[in-house]
C-alpha cells in the first residue's frame, strides 16, 4: 500500500463581470490584484475558474478554464473558487473511527500490520498514522497502545503523546472494561462455554508461542463461548466469542489450538482449512476509561460479512 497524496475539495469563492476581451491570466490579474501566476495555474487545474453566460434561449451556458491563455468574453460572468483545503486520505483497510487530543481509534482490515518490523519493512497502520499526525501538524508520531495481528481484523487504539500511551499501558489491567473478539474454528469445543488458563512462552527460534509449564512464560486467560455451529464444504466450523482476561500475544490462537479448535486460516497455528482466505479472527469491541477525561468509551467494528456467509451457506 502506498499513502495518497491529500485530496483536495472545492470551497466558495467569487464571481466577476468580464467587461473586455482578454485572457483569464490577465483577468484574474486585473480583478484580484496580488495573485500570482502560479497561484492562477493551480486554480485552473483544479477546475476552480469556470465561465458562465447565458444564450439567446436564456439557458445557462458554463465551462471549466483550464489553460492561462484561455480567452474570456465580454458579458461572462467568471466564477474563481477559493484555494482548495488539503484533505489527508486514508488507504484502503484503515478508517478513523473516533478521535480527540490525546486517542486515536481504529478499524483495520485483515492484511496490514498493526506496526511495521525490520523484517518486514512495509507500510503498516502505524506508518499511516504517523503520516496523519504529520499532516495534522499534532506531532511527528504516534504511539502503540495495543495490537493485532496483520491477519487480524477489528479496532485498535493509539495515543497521540507519550503521556497518554503510558497512562493506558501502566493501568491497561484496570483501565479496559471489556475486549471482545469473534472467530471462526474448525470443529467444537467440547464445553461450549468456559475459560482457557494456561502458561504460554515464545520459542525465539520459529518466533511462535506455545502452551508451557505453569510459572513458566506468562499466564493467559481467555473466556469463551460458541455462539453457532455448521457444516461448510464437509468440515463442521463453530463462530465463537472471546473476552480477553490477559492480552498475550496471539493467545486466542494459541488457546484455540491448545483445546483441539484451531481458529480457520490459521496454519501457523494447526488450522488445516481456509475457508475464506484469511485468518478467521475479528476483534469486535473494546470499552475502556478515557486516561485523561475518565469517561468510558465502547468502540465495535461489524463482524466481516465473510464469517456470516460460512454460516449462510449451509453444506
Amino acid at each position: 500500500m502506498n499513502i495518497d497524496k491529500p485530496q483536495k475539495k472545492r470551497t466558495p469563492g467569487a464571481s466577476f463581470m468580464v467587461k473586455q476581451e482578454e485572457t483569464i491570466e490577465q483577468f484574474i490579474s486585473h480583478v484580484m490584484q496580488g495573485k500570482s501566476k502560479t497561484s492562477i495555474k493551480q486554480l485552473l487545474q483544479n477546475g476552480a475558474i469556470i465561465a458562465g453566460h447565458r444564450d439567446e434561449q436564456g439557458k445557462w451556458r458554463q465551462r471549466i478554464l483550464k489553460k492561462l491563455t484561455d480567452n474570456v468574453h465580454v458579458g461572462e460572468s467568471i466564477f474563481v473558487g477559493k484555494k482548495p483545503e488539503p484533505t489527508f486520505q486514508m488507504p484502503k483497510g484503515l478508517k478513523i473511527a473516533w478521535e480527540d487530543r490525546w486517542l486515536l481509534v481504529v478499524k483495520k482490515e485483515t492484511g496490514l500490520l498493526t506496526v511495521g518490523n525490520l523484517s518486514e519493512p512495509v507500510q503498516s497502520a502505524q506508518t499511516y498514522l504517523d503520516a496523519y499526525m504529520q499532516f495534522k501538524k499534532e506531532g511527528d508520531r504516534i504511539y502503540i497502545v495495543h495490537r493485532i495481528d496483520r491477519d487480524t481484523s477489528g479496532v485498535l487504539l493509539f495515543a497521540k503523546n507519550e503521556e497518554t500511551q503510558w497512562k493506558l499501558r501502566s493501568n491497561w489491567n484496570e483501565a479496559v472494561h471489556s475486549r471482545r473478539y469473534i472467530a471462526i474454528v474448525e470443529g467444537t469445543p467440547r464445553q461450549k462455554q468456559g475459560t482457557i488458563d494456561t502458561w504460554i512462552e515464545e520459542n525465539e527460534k520459529t518466533m511462535t508461542m506455545f502452551v508451557c509449564k505453569p510459572g513458566q512464560g506468562k499466564q493467559a486467560i481467555t473466556h469463551y463461548k460458541v455462539l453457532k455451529t455448521t457444516t461448510f464444504n464437509g468440515q463442521q466450523y463453530s463462530m465463537m466469542e472471546f473476552q480477553l482476561e490477559t492480552g498475550r500475544k496471539n493467545q486466542i490462537r494459541i488457546h484455540m489450538n491448545h483445546i483441539g479448535t484451531p481458529i480457520a486460516g490459521d496454519g501457523k497455528y494447526g488450522a488445516s482449512t481456509d475457508p475464506i482466505g484469511r485468518l478467521c479472527l475479528h476483534a469486535q469491541q473494546i470499552e475502556f476509561e478515557h486516561p485523561e477525561t475518565g469517561e468510558v468509551l465502547n468502540f465495535t467494528s461489524d463482524i466481516p460479512q465473510a464469517f456470516n456467509e460460512i454460516f449462510e451457506k449451509k453444506q
